[in-house]
């Protein structure tokens, strides 16, 4: 017979051993490494999305100066703010110009034609004021290669869950465009419209700016939502002295 067994039942009970003070601690430890594991990682990877949706603009810009090389035709980079998504499109022909500083916030103000309604009503007012012969406008169709999501290759792809555009301005807009479609034309030759692309995380007060140099199409991520800089007036654009670094 064991020493339980021939202890009276109530001292029996004395001997049921609760939870000590180290054992309680390490439960606490151990939930609270759980939670933190949960909040963290759930932070990084909408940290990870955003990182990718940058990487997606920059391969944009990229494979947009290189067809553009390739076949001689103005390519442009297409940001739907309002759907959150990103597409490319090949000029067809028609004249192209690249114009600065002008008020137009669509294709016209690089003398593209224009593709959502509101565009072409703004058109067919513009040419009404400014009658006269003018050189057919370029129209763009969208280049299939860079992917789309769906069945439709005009509405390019997304920039992925819980990420938006904060800003984007581009050289021919005055100021920054928060929502509609905005577009960065890209040129044979590797030159390109100079534009600051602002990504950030849904609630989020930061995140990270694709800067596009318009001397040499060069993207890079610069961390931070940064504005694109102002024009110089003695030497050209102050982003000749970004290309000297």
């Amino acid at each position: 017979m064991t020493l339980a067994e021939r202890l009276h039942p109530g001292e029996r009970h004395g001997l049921r051993r609760g939870f000590t003070l180290v054992e309680v601690l390490i439960v606490v430890v151990l939930v609270s490494m759980l939670t933190a594991s949960i909040v963290f990682g759930s932070g990084m990877l909408i940290g990870a999305k955003q990182r990718a949706a940058a990487s997606l603009v920059m391969s944009a810009v990229r494979m947009g100066l290189t067809r553009a090389n390739a076949t001689g035709k103005p390519v442009r980079v297409v940001f739907d703010l309002d759907r959150r998504r990103l597409g490319l499109e090949e000029g067809t022909g028609g004249a192209m110009l690249r114009v600065k500083g002008t008020s137009e916030r669509d294709s016209r103000a690089a003398g593209a034609e224009a593709a959502t309604e509101a565009e072409r009503e703004a058109e067919a007012e513009a040419d009404r004021i400014l009658k006269g012969p003018r050189a057919p406008r370029a129209a763009f169709t969208p280049i299939a290669d860079f992917g789309y999501d769906g069945d439709d290759p005009s509405l390019g792809r997304e920039l992925g869950a819980g990420v938006r555009y904060r800003k984007v301005h581009v050289e021919h807009d005055e100021s920054p465009a928060e929502e509609g479609r905005v577009y960065l034309y890209l040129w044979p030759g590797g030159s390109a419209e100079r534009a600051a692309i602002q990504l950030a995380r849904d609630g989020a007060k930061d995140g990270v700016t694709i800067m596009v140099s318009g001397l040499s199409g060069r993207a890079r991520i610069e961390q931070g939502l940064l504005d694109l800089p102002a024009p110089r007036s003695d030497d050209g654009f102050s982003e000749r002295e970004e290309e000297l670094r």
